[in-house]
């Protein structure tokens, strides 16, 4: 995946441009996840990929980043980003990671790709400091053009094709607001919310819609 994925994304542009006024970071790409990073905190991205998002974590929020990634390519390119970077198969646990050692945890468009997901948010819980927060986003399956494309086509599996995911193989799960909050209520975490993604996941969100938004973005918080 990594492989093919630094080959055709090497010239793609920074999560978040240069010179965007501050009132609209909440609304690009990635910004609504830093936006829920703790300044100053000491941070684990999951999945950190090539840090290409991570780094905005120490760049914007002077968050001390560490990271784990499944590729060893992916993870020595974060590492050249400023973000302590290891290789490691985030199906196999436990992680690598100290118990309640973190102040914030972050997982991006990861979840999905895992073999046991689940596994990935105990562990987060784990490694959190009481009172530290997991913040994830995930695809919505439940969103609202796929919800029309299921009304047209009569058959989900054809979502895959017609929302562009291919023939799914990436994707071993698939996410609902109900889900993922059972998922996270299930590994132990308390005070769990969504939060809007861009402009119109904020519409969505402001009416009580998040189910409708093409991603969840959510924190959930590691009990006292």
């Amino acid at each position: 995946y990594w492989k093919k994925r630094l080959e055709t994304d090497k010239d793609r542009l920074p999560p978040i441009r240069e010179g965007l006024p501050s009132f609209l970071v909440p609304y690009a790409q990635y910004g609504s996840v830093l936006s829920l990073v703790p300044q100053g905190c000491k941070m684990a991205d999951l999945g950190c990929g090539d840090g290409h998002v991570a780094s905005l974590y120490a760049k914007v929020k002077g968050a001390q980043v560490s990271g784990l990634e499944m590729s060893e390519d992916a993870a020595a390119l974060a590492r050249t980003k400023g973000v302590m970077a290891q290789q490691w198969d985030l199906n196999q646990t436990p992680y690598p990671l100290e118990s309640d050692a973190f102040d914030a945890i972050t997982t991006v468009d990861v979840l999905e790709h895992l073999i046991n997901p689940f596994s990935l948010l105990r562990e987060a819980h784990r490694a959190l400091k009481p009172g530290g927060k997991l913040i994830v986003q995930v695809p919505n399956f439940a969103r609202l053009d796929n919800r029309m494309r299921m009304a047209l086509a009569g058959d989900p599996l054809d979502i895959l094709h017609w929302g562009g995911y291919g023939d799914g193989i990436e994707h071993l799960h698939w996410f609902t607001k109900p889900k993922l909050g059972k998922f996270l209520q299930e590994a132990g975490f308390k005070e769990i919310c969504f939060k809007p993604v861009g402009i119109p996941s904020f519409l969505f969100g402001w009416v009580g819609l998040h189910n409708l938004s093409r991603l969840l973005l959510v924190e959930a918080k590691k009990a006292v």
